[in-house]
């Protein structure tokens, strides 16, 4: 019945129970008084019970913390009044001991200025019964006699009271410790269902990843097998553009199918990746020709920043080995990223023949350039090139940082 509870419907039953039982006691005492023409002390008792049951409606009206204070004040009054009118051989004085008990059922023992009030109230009272002290001048006491064995009779309710209530913390500390423990394993079920849920998608993500990389594969295949029915060198290197950058999109997959990460890709691993398969591609042998990349090794990128990024430095790296060493049997590329928090700065520069990015837009409808300026729309980005002195292509661009 008493159990140790936390919310606050609980508290008020178990408040609702201790008026209970205080008034009950309290009706047989002013009949009891009545009985024995004891009609002051009688009178008193129904005071104290009037104020048992104004506290039971303030915890019916939801006012629980009232109710309790009334409850608790006028209870440690009543122990005082009806030990020091019957006398110390009543016993009653005992109740203050399972009333101290009855404190961390009824407070929250987190308020701790308002729990040493009531120890203090209770313990002030107790000694004034001891030593027999008049504290309360404003509340008639007159001695009366007490009924027989009642010292007994108190004594031995009050040590079964607190033995109850001992017994009862101890089985809400052991069902608090059970609460606590299945709390701990359905967390720990919940936890490690989550991370087996973890573990499926990125098994599934992984198998996407896989997929779209051979279907690519396959696409770059066909353009190739269609490579070598063709003679006509502008078609055959229009379809090589077309395959090298299927092929850019097909390692971009590959590398988030090889990493840990799923959402997430080296960048710099990709670059060096896709400068290989370029060199492959055009079989570059007689040229010296070398690409280095100046690029954070923590630098990584989602997969919608790293198709647009990978497609257009495949479009400037490509057209550098295609363009930019005819007449030179050396050359060199450098590729940068730069970045500062969310904020990028690609850079292709090589040292070839250079390029005149004006011309060639009013003079040709290049597919890589629209590309280029496409994907660099997609990126929210804003591009330069310029040509003078070899080629420097410049793209600023925002990503979320990874």
């Amino acid at each position: 019945m008493f159990e140790f509870i936390n919310n606050q419907n609980q508290k008020k039953k178990i408040l609702n129970h201790f008026v209970l039982a205080e008034v009950s006691s309290l009706v047989y005492g002013v009949g009891y008084r009545i009985y024995f023409d004891s009609w002051e002390m009688s009178l008193m008792l129904a005071f104290f019970a009037a104020n048992a049951l104004i506290s039971l409606w303030y915890n019916y009206k939801d006012k629980y913390n009232t109710a309790r204070h009334i409850f608790l004040i006028s209870t440690n009054v009543l122990m005082y009044y009806t030990s020091s009118t019957i006398g110390l051989k009543s016993g009653i004085y005992f109740l203050y001991f399972p009333m101290i008990l009855g404190y961390s059922f009824l407070l929250n023992v987190k308020n701790k200025k308002e729990l040493l009030f009531y120890f203090a109230l209770t313990l002030v009272l107790f000694f004034a019964v001891l030593l027999d002290l008049n504290i309360l001048h404003f509340i008639p006491i007159q001695q009366y006699p007490s009924p027989k064995y009642q010292f007994e009779i108190m004594a031995f309710i009050a040590i079964n009271i607190v033995i109850y209530q001992t017994y009862l913390y101890i089985v809400d500390r052991e069902s608090t410790q059970k609460q606590l423990m299945q709390t701990i394993i359905d967390l720990k079920n919940s936890e490690n269902k989550h991370l087996q849920d973890i573990k499926d998608k990125e098994v599934l993500l992984a198998e996407v990843y896989h997929r779209v990389k051979n279907n690519l594969s396959v696409v770059s295949s066909l353009i190739n097998l269609q490579m070598n029915t063709i003679d006509h060198e502008f078609t055959k290197n229009a379809l090589m553009d077309c395959k090298n950058r299927v092929n850019s999109m097909a390692m971009i997959h590959q590398k988030f199918y090889e990493g840990k990460n799923y959402s997430k890709i080296d960048f710099k691993a990709y670059i060096e990746g896709l400068v290989s398969e370029i060199k492959f591609a055009y079989n570059i042998k007689n040229k010296r020709i070398t690409v280095d990349s100046f690029i954070d090794p923590d630098l990584n990128f989602d997969l919608n920043v790293a198709i647009p990024c990978g497609i257009i430095l495949n479009e400037l790296i490509s057209n550098s080995f295609k363009h930019a060493f005819h007449q030179q049997q050396t050359g060199k590329i450098e590729v940068f990223i730069e970045r500062e928090k969310n904020l990028f700065l690609m850079r292709v520069v090589d040292n070839g023949v250079g390029f005149d990015y004006k011309y060639k837009t009013e003079t040709s409808n290049s597919l890589g350039l629209i590309l280029i300026q496409s994907l660099s729309e997609q990126l929210d980005g804003t591009f330069q090139y310029f040509g003078n002195k070899g080629t420097d292509f410049r793209m600023l661009f925002k990503a979320a940082r990874k």
